[in-house]
C-alpha cells in the first residue's frame, strides 16, 4: 500500500513495501525539496529519496550521479531545488532509472561535499530502467542571475537563448570555459566613467561615479558561470569543446540551448554537461581580415608581442623579455609576418618590439626581412628612430613603424616625443605623403604605449576606481600626447593625425577622457574589445583620430589574438604551434584604419553576405532611423552612435527590431553635426555616417 500526503511543502511518501516471507516494513521517501529547502545550505540528516538518474559522473571528484524527483514526487515548490548530487565512487547507474537512495546529505565547505549539496554512503534501490529524464527547467537568460542559481542545484536546466564564451583560459587545464548568459563580459571602465555619468563626460578627476562602476562588475558576476566538462582531471586530453576544422574555441564563441546540470564546485556554479543530443554544442568562427571601402591609404597598429630576436645572427636566447629559444622565436616570427602580410597596410605602427635601434641585425630589421621575403623585395621599409636605441627610452622595447614605400613617402623627419621623465617608451611619429592616388595627401601616424596597469605605488596604486596601477601616470602620459600632437606633429605640415598603440586604458578611462576633451576622436565604439584580462573584454589598443578625419577614417580591430585561447601561442604551443596561422601571434588585437580624404570611408569586419544596413534620411532634419536586412530575428546587435568629438552618445543593444524602433526616437533631439554609427553582430561589424541637419 502506498500513502500519499501532500498537505504541505514538508510532504513525504510513506511507502509500505511487502517482501516473501517477511513483515511488510514503511520506508519513508522525502521529496529533495524539502531536503534542500529555499535556502543556501540542505538539511543534513539520514533520508530516503526517489527520482531519475539524470547524468552520471565517474570523472568527478567525488565521482557519483546526479538524481532529480519527477513532477509526481517533486514539493512542487520553484524556490528549492528537485534534485541531489549522489556520491558513489564507482557509480553503478546509468541515466533514466528510477531509483530509491537512502544515505547521508550533507552540505558543507569540506569533503566530499564541497558546498555541494550532496547525499553520501548510498544504498540504492532499482525502481525500473529506461526512464524518461524530468523535463529541463528553462532559464530566461534575460533575468537569470547566479544569486539565484540555488534554487535549481543539480537540476538538468536549459537556458533560453545562446550563451556566450566570455573568457578561454582554464580551457586547456581543467576543461572549463566560463560562460555568460547575456554577451560578452566587459571590463567595466570599458563602458562606466569612473567619474562622469552619462559616460559621453570628458572630466579626468573625481571619483563620482564609482559606485556604478562597481555595480557593473557585479552585475558581470550574475550573468557569469562555467561551462565544465564532467571531468576533475587536470589537462585533460583532448581538450573539449575544439571546433574541429580550426582546433580553438574563442571569447565570443556560442552555444545555443545549452543543456545540463547545474553543479557547483570549487566556489563556483557551473554547467555540468549532458551526453549524446543533449551535449554542449560550441559554434566558434575566426574572423578574416576587415575590409574597407575604397581608401588613399590603410594603417595598422600591431602589439607585436616583445619581439626579441636574440643577438641576430641566432644566437643570444634567452631573450630578456621574448622568445626563450632560437626555436622558439622562429615560430613567433612566422606568425608575426603572417599577420602582417594578411593585413597589407600600408603604413604599420609596432609596439613591444625589442629597443635595439635598426642596424642590419636589429629586432625591427629582422621583421622587415621576413615581410619582405614572403611578400616582395622592397615591400617594407624601416622608419629610422635611432640607429642603436631610440632616445629618451628608459625600456628594453620601443614603439616603431614601418611603411610602403610604393603607397607613401615620408615627409620630414621622424618625431620623438622629448620630455623627459613622463614616458617609459615616448611616442613615435611620422608624417607621410599618399603617392596612389592624382591628389597627394599628408597625414601622420603616431605610435604610443602608456604604462601598463601591473603596478604602482603611492599615487599611483591602484585606486579601487577600475583604472588599475599607475593611471595618474597615464593621465600624465595622456597630457603630453595631447601636447607632443599640437605642439610638434599638426605643426609639421598635416591636420590629419591617427594616433595608435597600447594605451592601458580602456574606453571610458581618464586618459581616453584627456584626448577626448582636446578634441580628439576615438575610432572604434565601446563594443570593439582588443585585450581580454581575468575574463574581462576590453579595449586597451585604440586609433584616436583628428576631428578633421571623422567621416574620412573608418577602424577596424582584427580579432586574431585576445580572444583566443593562449595555449596557440608559441610560447605554450612549442612545436605544435601552427606557423601559418595569424591567431594568437600576439596577446593584443592589431587594429586596422582605412583613410579616404576624398569621400566616406566605411568597414565590415566580414563581407556582410545577405546582411545590409541602411540609414536614412540621410542628411536627417529630426531623427534617422535604421533598416537591417538579412539577420536572424533573435540575434543580439550593439549599436554605438558617435558624435564629431568622439563622444558615444548613444548605445542599444537588443535584435534588429528593438534597434530599429529605437534609433529614430531617440536621435530626434540630436543636436546638428556629423555621426558615426557603429553595428556590430555575431562576427560582422558595419560602419556609417550620418549627418543630422
Amino acid at each position: 500500500m502506498i500513502k500519499l500526503s501532500t498537505a504541505s511543502r514538508g510532504a513525504v511518501l510513506t511507502i509500505f513495501l511487502a517482501a516473501a516471507g517477511t513483515q511488510a516494513r514503511a520506508q519513508t521517501v522525502t521529496p529533495i525539496g524539502t531536503i534542500q529547502t529555499s535556502g543556501v545550505l540542505a538539511m543534513a540528516g539520514t533520508y530516503t529519496v526517489e527520482g531519475i538518474v539524470t547524468a552520471v559522473y565517474p570523472g568527478l571528484s567525488p565521482a557519483g550521479f546526479y538524481v532529480q524527483n519527477d513532477a509526481a514526487t517533486a514539493d512542487g515548490d520553484p524556490t528549492t531545488s528537485d534534485a541531489l548530487y549522489v556520491v558513489q565512487s564507482s557509480p553503478t547507474v546509468a541515466a533514466g532509472t528510477r531509483v530509491r537512495i537512502t544515505g547521508a546529505v550533507q552540505e558543507m565547505p569540506t569533503t566530499p561535499s564541497f558546498n555541494q549539496a550532496v547525499l553520501t554512503s548510498p544504498i540504492i534501490t532499482v525502481l525500473a530502467t529506461g526512464q524518461n529524464l524530468p523535463p529541463f527547467t528553462l532559464l530566461n537568460n534575460a533575468t537569470f542571475a547566479i544569486a539565484d542559481a540555488e534554487a535549481f542545484e543539480g537540476m538538468l536546466v536549459q537556458f533560453s537563448a545562446p550563451v556566450t564564451v566570455s573568457d578561454v583560459a582554464t580551457l586547456k587545464s581543467r576543461g572549463e570555459l566560463n560562460i555568460s548568459t547575456r554577451g560578452l563580459v566587459y571590463q567595466p571602465t570599458q563602458y562606466v566613467d569612473p567619474n562622469d555619468d552619462p559616460a559621453s563626460g570628458t572630466s579626468s578627476t573625481g571619483t563620482t561615479n564609482v559606485p556604478a562602476v562597481t555595480a557593473y562588475q557585479a552585475a558581470n558576476v550574475q550573468k557569469s558561470l562555467l561551462l565544465d566538462d564532467g571531468l576533475a582531471a587536470t589537462n585533460p586530453s583532448p581538450t573539449p569543446y575544439l571546433d574541429a576544422a580550426t582546433g580553438t574555441v574563442r571569447v565570443g564563441s556560442t552555444l545555443a540551448s545549452l543543456r545540463g546540470i547545474m553543479g557547483y564546485g570549487s566556489s563556483k556554479w557551473r554547467i555540468q554537461p549532458l551526453p549524446g543530443a543533449n551535449a554542449p554544442v560550441v559554434t566558434t568562427v575566426r574572423p578574416p581580415v576587415p575590409t574597407f571601402s575604397p581608401l588613399s591609404v590603410k594603417l595598422a597598429s600591431f602589439n607585436v608581442l616583445n619581439y626579441f630576436n636574440g643577438d641576430g645572427a641566432g644566437g643570444g636566447f634567452p631573450t630578456s623579455r621574448g622568445a626563450l629559444t632560437l626555436a622558439d622565436f622562429n615560430r613567433q616570427r612566422a606568425k608575426i609576418i603572417t599577420a602582417i602580410a594578411q593585413m597589407n597596410a600600408d603604413v604599420v605602427g609596432l609596439i613591444e618590439i625589442e629597443n635595439d635601434g635598426t642596424g642590419p641585425n636589429s629586432a625591427i630589421q629582422d621583421l622587415v626581412n621576413g615581410l619582405n621575403q614572403v611578400m616582395g623585395p622592397g615591400t617594407y621599409a624601416i622608419i629610422n628612430d635611432g640607429v642603436l636605441r631610440q632616445p629618451n627610452n628608459t625600456d628594453l622595447i620601443h614603439c616603431a613603424i614601418i611603411y610602403k614605400p610604393a603607397a607613401v613617402t615620408p615627409y620630414g623627419n621622424v618625431l620623438l616625443a622629448s620630455v623627459t621623465g613622463v614616458f617609459e617608451r615616448p611616442p613615435v611619429a611620422q608624417l607621410f605623403i599618399t603617392t596612389r592616388t592624382a591628389a597627394r595627401d599628408t597625414f601622420a601616424l603616431v605610435v604610443n604605449h602608456l604604462k601598463s596597469k601591473a603596478s604602482g605605488s603611492g599615487a599611483n596604486a591602484d585606486q579601487g576606481d577600475g583604472q588599475g596601477a599607475s593611471n595618474l601616470r597615464r593621465k600624465q602620459q595622456a597630457t603630453a600626447l595631447v601636447q607632443f600632437i599640437n605642439g610638434a606633429v599638426l605643426p609639421a605640415g598635416t591636420r590629419y593625425v591617427v594616433s595608435v598603440g597600447d594605451y592601458n586604458a580602456n574606453y571610458e578611462e581618464d586618459p581616453m577622457d584627456i584626448l577626448r576633451a582636446a578634441g580628439f576622436v576615438l575610432g572604434s565604439p565601446a563594443s570593439s574589445a582588443s585585450y581580454v584580462f581575468s575574463g574581462l573584454s576590453g579595449s586597451l589598443d585604440h586609433a584616436v583620430l583628428t576631428p578633421s578625419l571623422l567621416g574620412h577614417a573608418a577602424v577596424e580591430k582584427w580579432h586574431i589574438n585576445a580572444a583566443e585561447p593562449e595555449f596557440l601561442e608559441y610560447d605554450v604551443a612549442g612545436a605544435a604551434t601552427d606557423i601559418t596561422s595569424p591567431f594568437r601571434s600576439s596577446d593584443h588585437d592589431p587594429v586596422l584604419i582605412g583613410l579616404n580624404f576624398g569621400g566616406v570611408v566605411t568597414a565590415a569586419a566580414r563581407p556582410a553576405a545577405g546582411v545590409q544596413v541602411e540609414v536614412f534620411p540621410n542628411p536627417a532634419a529630426a531623427g534617422f532611423s535604421l533598416r537591417i536586412t538579412g539577420l536572424a530575428p533573435t540575434e543580439a546587435l550593439t549599436l554605438d552612435v558617435v558624435s564629431a568629438l568622439g563622444q558615444r552618445v548613444l548605445a542599444l543593444h537588443g535584435p534588429a527590431a528593438e534597434l530599429q524602433a529605437e534609433t529614430g526616437r531617440r536621435t530626434a533631439a540630436f543636436q546638428p553635426g556629423a555621426y558615426l554609427l557603429h553595428l556590430r553582430g555575431a562576427g560582422f561589424s558595419q560602419t556609417l555616417r550620418v549627418v543630422k541637419q
